[in-house]
């Protein structure tokens, strides 16, 4: 018999209740074997949203279109450069380097 099977809803408390609740007592059970006495933190959902919508304004990129990017994610051009410079530097498109002509 494993000790975890006589574990329920009641069995946890503070903060823990409501990730029982979040994402029920199997998964939280999983947490706490996992991650037991660490302390995480879980970002707010619209960094990980803006993190998708970076990295589909990157693969839109054609390297002309930063108004028409600008437009269609309602950002400014200035928003879409640094959000293209920072994608390149996790991503680059390709492996292939430009050669510097200067």
């Amino acid at each position: 018999m494993n000790q975890w099977d006589e574990i329920d809803r009641t069995d946890f408390e503070g903060d823990m209740i409501d990730v029982v609740d979040a994402v029920g007592v199997s998964a939280a059970k999983k947490l706490l074997t996992t991650f037991g006495g660490e302390s995480i933190y879980f970002p707010k959902p619209d960094s990980v949203i803006r993190a998708g919508r970076d990295r589909k304004i990157y693969k839109e990129f054609n390297g002309f279109n930063f108004r028409e990017l600008a437009i269609t994610y309602q950002l400014t051009t200035r928003q879409i450069r640094i959000i293209i410079q920072e994608q390149r530097k996790k991503s680059p498109k390709s492996k292939i380097r430009e050669v510097d002509l200067f």
